[in-house]
């Protein structure tokens, strides 16, 4: 990713502004959006994995989640 080119960054991870879109419906992600970040995927905020709508880990038990982010 050249320098000066807009980014968006999401636990450590950098992203061209046109790849952060959500995991599921690829719907861009932009600043202000809520989303979740899980086993270094992006999910928007409907489209978040069951398991966090239930508050129950489920198959996500052996990976940690991480906690909700702002799109910077």
């Amino acid at each position: 990713v050249p320098a000066s080119e807009l980014v968006m960054r999401a636990q450590g991870n950098v992203y061209h502004l046109k790849c952060f879109t959500c995991s599921t419906c690829r719907n861009r992600l932009v600043p202000g959006d809520r989303f979740h970040y899980i086993n270094g995927s992006l999910f928007c905020e409907h489209d978040r994995p069951t398991a966090l709508i239930n508050g129950h880990l489920n198959s996500l038990q052996s990976n940690p989640l991480l906690p909700d982010q702002k799109v910077n």
